[in-house]
């Protein structure tokens, strides 16, 4: 019986002392890369202020998909990872700011021939 007293205090020991463990490999899962992206100076209603907010989003969401390429290997797709980072960019704009976008976007170049 003391035995079997002693074994079942060293399991629970060593459960206990693992259990902090877990928890420090769910916090760096947890922490997934971000980026953020700057609104300054954009009005987003211009179709070339537009034009650069996207190649804001681009080039975040190709760092924060590499980043994660590098720390989950073979867990995702890199083009699904970048569509999933351009509709949360566009989620977290203000109803506004997605309005003004797709006034920009329906803005239709105008060509003029010089004689």
């Amino acid at each position: 019986m003391r035995k079997f007293m002693t074994s079942l205090a060293t399991v629970a020991t060593l459960t206990l002392a693992a259990v902090p463990a877990l928890g420090l490999v769910q916090a760096a899962h947890a922490a997934e890369p971000t980026a953020t992206i700057s609104l300054a100076g954009l009005n987003l209603s211009n179709p070339a202020h537009a034009a650069e907010f996207a190649a804001r989003v681009d080039a975040a969401a190709e760092q924060v998909c590499s980043d994660m390429a590098r720390t989950n290997p073979g867990a995702f797709t890199m083009a699904g990872c970048k569509v999933a980072a351009r509709k949360q960019a566009m989620s977290q704009l203000s109803k506004m700011q997605r309005q003004r976008l797709q006034t920009a976007a329906r803005a239709a170049p105008i060509t003029v021939a010089a004689r």
